[in-house]
C-alpha cells in the first residue's frame, strides 16, 4: 500500500488561501460605501448654513406714480435796490456784505438835497410873514366896517389875497417835506435783511432816480420754483408735501402755491415750495417728484429688499420659522424708500433688505439687528 504524504500545505498555498480573504473583505467594504454615496445622492446637496439678514415689514400705504420737474432754489426776497433821489454816489457796501432792514447799503451826495430843503425853508418863512399880514390886513377892515373907507371889492380882494397867500404857504410846506425826503434818500437803506449779491453803480457815478444801486437778497427765506404742465399739476394742491433733491439730499418742502397762469411758450405752470431751513444755495438746480396721479392704497416695501434680475423681479418673505421665501413680484407707484409690491406679499410680512442676494428659496435665515436704520421686525 502505498505511504500517503501527511505534510503540512506550503507557504503557497497560504498565501492564496490570505488573497482569496483579503479580496472578499475589500469587497465588503466597497458595497458598504457605494451603498452609503448612492443614499447620499439619494438624499441630495446638503443645506446651505443660516443666512444672516436684515427685514422690515411690508406696509400698507397711499402711493402715487410721480415724475420730476426741474426747479430752481430762489429767495423770497431779491431786489434792485435803486436811487430814489439823483446824485453822485459817494458809497456803496461790498459785495457779499450782510446788512439788517434799515442798514445804509449807499449814500449818495446830498449838497442838492440840502440847498433844496433850505431853500424850502426860506420860503416857508416868508410866505408865512405875507399870510400873517394879509390875515391881519383883512381883519383890521373887517373890524371896521363900513367906516373902513374901503369898499366891499377891495375887501373881497384882501380875502382873495390873504387865502391865495395861505395856499401858497402850504404849497411851500410840501416842498419842504420833499427837500427832507430826498435828503434822508441819499442814504440808500435796505428794506429787507440780506446780502449784497451784486453793485450796478460805482463810486463817482451819477444815479439818476430810478437807477439801480445793489442787488439784495435775503439768503434766509428760501423757496423753490419749478414748472411743470397743467396735466401734473392737477394733483397738487398748496399745503401739500412733496420730495425735491439737488443730487445729494432728498427733502420733504410744502407747496406754497401753484400759479394758475400758464407760460404760452413752454405751455407749464409754476409752483411754489416752501424750502425748509438747509444748507442749499440760491441759483442750485433741483429735481421736484411730483404725483401724476391720486394716491391709492397699496402693499409697499422698501426699495432694497428688491431683487433685479434678467428675467425676474422679485424678493424674500421671511416666514414664522425663519425660512426665506423667494416670491415674484411686480412693481408700482415708488415714493421716497418705499414702493408698490405687486403680488404674494401682504402688510406685516417680512422681507429681507439686506442679505438677498445670496439667499436661495427655502434657507434658514438669522435675523440681525438693523442697526444702519430702517424698521426691522
Amino acid at each position: 500500500m502505498p505511504k500517503l504524504n501527511l505534510r503540512r500545505p506550503g507557504p503557497l498555498l497560504a498565501g492564496a488561501v490570505a488573497l482569496v480573504a483579503l479580496a472578499g473583505s475589500g469587497a465588503y467594504f466597497a458595497g458598504a460605501f457605494n451603498d452609503k454615496a448612492k443614499a447620499s445622492a439619494e438624499a441630495g446637496p446638503p443645506a446651505p448654513p443660516p443666512a444672516n439678514v436684515r427685514v422690515a415689514e411690508a406696509v400698507a400705504t397711499s402711493l402715487a406714480p410721480h415724475a420730476d420737474a426741474p426747479g430752481s432754489v430762489v429767495s423770497v426776497n431779491d431786489s434792485l435796490i435803486a436811487a430814489a433821489t439823483p446824485g453822485q454816489v459817494l458809497w456803496v457796501a461790498e459785495i457779499g456784505s450782510e446788512v439788517k432792514a434799515g442798514e445804509i447799503i449807499a449814500r449818495i451826495d446830498p449838497a442838492d438835497a440840502s440847498q433844496q430843503r433850505d431853500e424850502a425853508r426860506t420860503d416857508i418863512k416868508r410866505l408865512s410873514s405875507r399870510a400873517g399880514y394879509l390875515a391881519r390886513l383883512v381883519g383890521r377892515h373887517e373890524g371896521l366896517g363900513e367906516d373902513g373907507g374901503e369898499s366891499e371889492a377891495a375887501v373881497d380882494q384882501m380875502r382873495a389875497d390873504r387865502d391865495e397867500s395861505q395856499q401858497n404857504l402850504e404849497r411851500a410846506r410840501v416842498a419842504l417835506r420833499r427837500a427832507e425826503t430826498a435828503l434822508e434818500r441819499t442814504e440808500v437803506k435796505a428794506p429787507f435783511n440780506g446780502r449784497i449779491a451784486a453793485r450796478e453803480i460805482e463810486v463817482g457815478e451819477f444815479a439818476n432816480p430810478g437807477a439801480p444801486i445793489a442787488r439784495l437778497v435775503n439768503i434766509d427765506e428760501l423757496e423753490v420754483t419749478a414748472q411743470a404742465t397743467d396735466t401734473l399739476l392737477a394733483a397738487v394742491h398748496a399745503g401739500d408735501n412733496v420730495r425735491i433733491s439737488n443730487g445729494v439730499e432728498t427733502i420733504s418742502a410744502k407747496v406754497r402755491a401753484v400759479v394758475p397762469v400758464g407760460d404760452t411758450v413752454s405751455r407749464t405752470l409754476e409752483l411754489r415750495l416752501i424750502l425748509p431751513e438747509t444748507d442749499w444755495h440760491i441759483g442750485s438746480a433741483v429735481q421736484v417728484s411730483l404725483p401724476r396721479s391720486a394716491p391709492k392704497k397699496v402693499v409697499a416695501a422698501h426699495r432694497d429688499a428688491i431683487i433685479l434680475r434678467a428675467d425676474r423681479v422679485s424678493l424674500f418673505v421671511v416666514g414664522a420659522d425663519d425660512v426665506a421665501k423667494q416670491v415674484d413680484v411686480e412693481l408700482g407707484a415708488a415714493d421716497g424708500d418705499l414702493i408698490e409690491i405687486i403680488g404674494e406679499v401682504k402688510a406685516g410680512d417680512r422681507v429681507v433688505i439686506r442679505g438677498g442676494e445670496r439667499l436661495r428659496d427655502g434657507q434658514k435665515v438669522v435675523i440681525q439687528s438693523n442697526a444702519g436704520g430702517g424698521a426691522t421686525s
